[in-house]
């Protein structure tokens, strides 16, 4: 089986003792990635540093990866160990689990920029490591209950494919919080492009709306990225839409600069697009023909 200790370029190692070694399962055979929260802006070393993760800890715990709001990262248990992050053996023996920081709390549980990029960016290098070319996610149903899970699982993952399995899915909990759950699908979808297309350019993600952003966040830390600002609008015939997610902000102007009106709830109704203009957190924006404002076209059907 293929080992290693961790991502390459990991400068913070704090193991932590609570953890099964060797791992029961064969990350080459089945693979997956359990991205946890860690409810609240924490340090990796903070994190690390946790009570749980330490010897003799009354709820002991750990994890494989801590990462920050500003997109640091640290070990904490080996990939040939097994962690205990996500209060389900049969999980943890099969996945490479992340702690990662929140920038707001309760009741989204924001996480910055940085942080999920460098979560998708060590998750490509994981999967190539282990040999995967392709990433598998699907939001668990509300009718599959906690002791159904694995069985629900092995309905749709396949062999040969990895999958992204969540925190609460083994437990009633928030993590990983509904904001990181909201970009999951697009999260994935870029994995597989980086994995599958050795020409694909890779996308950074900027915020709410999912901007392609060319330029790989592990050589911008420090958050000076240059990002589109100029709406150009278009002539065009208006056309309807319906829109494609759980819920979707409308914004006084073409991108996520621009403040929150309202959030759409998809209600399944049809909506007139009458504009269309470039912006920041999305590849396109569209007004709305009723005023209310604008809204990302890359979460909408067009009929």
């Amino acid at each position: 089986m293929k080992t290693r200790r961790s991502v390459p370029n990991t400068t913070l190692e704090i193991i932590s003792p609570n953890a099964n070694r060797p791992r029961r399962g064969n990350l080459v055979q089945e693979l997956r990635l359990t991205p946890h929260m860690i409810a609240g802006n924490l340090t990796p070393n903070a994190t690390l540093n946790l009570v749980a993760f330490r010897a003799g800890a009354i709820n002991p715990a750990s994890t494989s990866y801590a990462i920050g709001s500003d997109g640091s990262w640290g070990l904490g248990v080996e990939e040939t160990g097994h962690p205990w992050t996500s209060a389900s053996s049969t999980n943890d023996s099969r996945a490479i689990t992340f702690e990662i920081a929140n920038n707001a709390g309760a009741p989204d549980w924001r996480m910055s920029d940085h942080a999920i990029n460098r979560w998708m960016d060590m998750s490509v290098d994981i999967l190539r490591f282990y040999g995967y070319d392709k990433l598998n996610y699907v939001p668990k149903p509300s009718n599959i209950t906690i002791s159904q899970v694995e069985t629900w699982i092995r309905t749709w993952s396949r062999k040969g494919e990895a999958i992204v399995t969540l925190h609460d899915w083994f437990i009633p909990t928030t993590c990983p919080g509904p904001y990181f759950k909201r970009q999951l699908p697009w999260l994935v979808r870029e994995i597989n492009k980086r994995l599958q297309n050795p020409n694909h350019k890779p996308e950074w993600f900027v915020g709410e709306g999912w901007v392609a952003q060319i330029q790989s966040p592990s050589t911008n830390q420090n958050g000076s990225n240059q990002r589109p600002t100029n709406p150009s609008p278009e002539i065009f015939q208006n056309y309807m839409i319906t829109i494609a997610v759980p819920a979707l902000n409308i914004r006084r102007g073409p991108g996520t600069n621009h403040p929150v009106v309202t959030t759409l709830m998809n209600d399944r109704n049809t909506y007139t697009i009458v504009e269309e203009a470039n912006g920041i957190g999305a590849n396109r924006w569209g007004r709305l023909k009723s005023g209310a404002g604008w809204i990302a076209l890359d979460h909408t059907r067009r009929r």
